[in-house]
């Protein structure tokens, strides 16, 4: 343990193996984040730029079911990242704004950490019953589930992906492909 990792711990408090793995400036960052990382910065590259986005002088009503099709294939593939950016700032909003919501996932996701960061075997001891970490962790999922049910969690989650699939289906639908110049695409039949 360096002197950064007891920096704010006390001498009898030990740290489970590996999960201190590199150093930024003078953080230091658990591996697990290392992929997260990787993964968002990849994303961020394949954003494409809301003024391109939001452009709509090339937003136009579909012709017919084959132009909508078109279009929403073409504009899903290509504004992939940034529909998961909408959906995920709609996420946070449903979050921010349910305080009951934001507390049962704390509270679910601060006892998930603590049972995954134990010692492997290690045991709990309460009231004569001995709980090892499977049995911890069934009692955080009996708990947290009806939590997560009264906070509604369940409907921020069909809120989410309906809201979600509206505004990717109209701005999919409606925004022309780069080669469409506000005629439709004629069909050639070659026999």
């Amino acid at each position: 343990m360096t002197v950064d990792e007891k920096l704010f711990l006390e001498d009898d408090v030990e740290l489970p193996s590996g999960l201190f793995h590199k150093k930024m400036g003078s953080i230091t960052i658990p591996p697990q984040l290392n992929n997260a990382k990787e993964w968002v910065l990849a994303k961020r590259e394949s954003l494409r730029p809301w003024q391109e986005f939001g452009n709509y002088n090339r937003a136009s009503k579909p012709g017919n079911i084959a132009v909508i099709s078109r279009r929403v294939t073409h504009n899903v593939t290509y504004y992939y990242t940034n529909y998961a950016f909408i959906s995920a700032l709609l996420i946070v909003y449903c979050i921010i704004s349910s305080p009951l919501l934001l507390l049962a996932i704390v509270v679910s996701g601060t006892a998930c950490y603590l049972i995954s960061t134990q010692k492997e075997g290690k045991t709990l001891q309460i009231g004569g019953h001995t709980f090892t970490p499977k049995d911890q962790a069934m009692v955080c999922a009996c708990i947290s589930l009806p939590l997560l049910f009264f906070a509604s969690a369940g409907t921020v989650i069909f809120w989410v992906i309906g809201l979600t699939c509206s505004v990717v289906g109209v701005h999919a639908s409606m925004m022309q492909l780069p080669n469409e110049d506000g005629t439709e695409f004629e069909m050639n039949e070659s026999v």
